[in-house]
């Protein structure tokens, strides 16, 4: 090759050579070097030779590239996310804390509770806190122990018998419904409330003697103590007859005897009322729970109709159905307990039943619904009694029953005759109580 074709070659290559030259020079220089690093071995090149200049000129540039984005910190991300101008950002919503049940009752900044009712009412309950900022914002521990003291000092101040809490919390202002429950600390081993019973024995004694204006006789049948069973007809589309029973004594016999009436399965673990008349008195109906309470010398009441009693359409109203198969004569012969027939007027025009609705009624634990003249079209409201006029009356003792010994319990053709003589005094009763009633039921 002649000299001047290799001076061409090496002129085309020169801007290539020029590139890289430039590339190596804008690069800016690492961060952090050693001198080791610095120092960079080089090899004399000499003019004559373009070509190995320019390669060794862009590796030079190229190692120097590497090296910068080695050490390169990585870009910080941004803190905000873009968002349109003049647009707000949204807010984001409370959520408060939610402690464990556990760690609650065994922090020791828990301890000041002194009221264990309202203690337990809070351990069974996840806390509700609110605020009164407007700004959302987040709850921190803080902020839980600074209601959990407000807490603790308002159980303090019930114990105490102050029931006026501070108006600037309103989470304090809710703890305080607790109060208004009446539960008590203790009930009986058969569910009976005495703070609650005795919270609503004025409102039971204003419906008996104002809105039924009860009439009583022969309340001096019944022992002023001892053992004792009361049997009466059941009837009314709702069980008021047991609790009218119980107020009636209260109120008109000499001795103010308590009554404890048994209920059956149904209106026991029926919603609400089940609890209700449980809280009140009333016990589930069977041979265990009677044999407890008489061997307490306690007064107790039975219906031995059942749920045909309360079942019966206003037509048949009054009209005593089979008295089961005589459980409470068993009862009555081994406990040695007398046996008195009660009649009760004024449940049946109370609460009368039009017509039963057997769609729905398993869904709410109920055998029926009931359709009376205001329930349902009245709504809740529609279960309040009428204000019909009420008679109950006591019988003498049955001296039948009174002549057997606990043996007699096992001959099933004496019970069966003796539940029969129960249902005739009952049925005597109750027609001598009709009577002297009249014929004006809600007036009078």
């Amino acid at each position: 090759m002649s000299n001047s074709q290799g001076s061409d070659a090496a002129r085309r290559k020169r801007p290539a050579a020029r590139r890289a030259s430039a590339r190596a020079a804008s690069e800016p220089p690492p961060a952090a070097t050693t001198a080791e690093e610095n120092e960079t071995p080089t090899t004399a090149v000499t003019p004559r030779d373009p070509d190995a200049a320019s390669q060794q000129v862009a590796n030079a540039g190229a190692e120097v590239s590497n090296d910068t984005k080695a050490i390169e910190p990585p870009p910080a991300k941004r803190a905000t996310a873009r968002r349109k101008p003049g647009a707000r950002p949204k807010p984001q919503p409370v959520r408060p804390a939610r402690p464990d049940q556990d760690t609650v009752a065994g922090d020791p900044q828990f301890a000041p509770f002194s009221n264990a009712s309202t203690a337990a009412a809070l351990r069974g309950k996840p806390l509700q806190i609110t605020t009164d900022v407007a700004r959302p914002r987040s709850l921190t521990r803080v902020h839980i122990h600074h209601h959990v003291r407000e807490a603790a000092s308002l159980a303090t101040r019930l114990a105490e018998g102050d029931t006026e809490p501070p108006e600037h919390s309103s989470f304090i202002r809710r703890l305080t419904r607790f109060r208004f429950l009446q539960h008590s600390d203790q009930v009986d081993d058969f569910g009976l409330d005495a703070a609650y019973e005795e919270s609503v024995r004025p409102l039971f004694e204003k419906l008996s003697t104002d809105y039924f204006r009860t009439q009583v006789d022969g309340v001096h049948h019944v022992p002023s103590h001892g053992r004792a069973i009361l049997v009466g007809n059941h009837s009314g589309a709702l069980p008021w007859d047991g609790i009218m029973l119980r107020t009636a004594l209260r109120l008109h016999h000499s001795a103010r005897r308590d009554m404890r009436w048994l209920v059956e399965d149904h209106v026991f673990h029926a919603p609400f009322l089940g609890t209700f008349v449980n809280r009140i008195g009333a016990v589930r109906a069977c041979q265990e729970n009677a044999e407890r309470l008489l061997e307490r010398e306690a007064l107790v009441a039975v219906f031995p109709e059942g749920i045909k009693g309360i079942a019966k359409p206003y037509s048949d109203r009054y009209k005593l159905q089979r008295f089961g198969r005589g459980g409470y004569v068993r009862l009555a012969l081994r406990m040695g307990a007398p046996v008195i027939p009660v009649a009760i007027v004024g449940a049946e025009e109370a609460n009368p039943l039009l017509y039963k609705v057997n769609a729905f009624a398993k869904s709410v634990g109920l055998p029926f619904i009931p359709v009376t003249p205001t329930f349902p079209w009245l709504g809740p409201l529609g279960i309040a009694p009428l204000p019909s006029r009420w008679r109950i009356a006591f019988g003498p003792p049955i001296r039948e029953i009174a002549r057997h010994d606990a043996d007699a319990a096992n001959d099933d053709v004496l019970v069966h005759e003796l539940n029969e003589c129960v249902r005739a005094s009952v049925r005597a009763l109750l027609d001598d109580a009709l009577r002297r009633r009249g014929e004006n039921v809600y007036v009078g």
